[in-house]
């Protein structure tokens, strides 16, 4: 699974940059990190009122994950 990197500061390390190409540079940081990580990870929800935890699945599965689940694809079978 993908890491947590330290976020860019694009004013910082070009300082010559419109607020515009800024805020591109930083949109599409935040769909790569929405690809490489947010949509691989499953979820926790707790009910204020009845305090049950529902889990909700990931919304995509990664190869590294299922094999840290130790299943196997349709792939690895004969």
């Amino acid at each position: 699974m993908a890491k947590y990197q330290k976020k860019t500061n694009y004013r910082e390390k070009y300082p010559g940059l419109s607020e515009e190409i800024i805020e591109v540079l930083e949109k599409s940081d935040r769909q790569m990190e929405y690809l490489q990580y947010d949509i691989k990870v499953e979820r926790c929800r707790i009910n204020s009122v009845s305090g049950a935890v529902t889990y909700l699945p990931s919304r995509e599965d990664s190869y590294e994950r299922l094999l840290e689940e130790n299943r196997h694809s349709f792939y690895d079978h004969p």
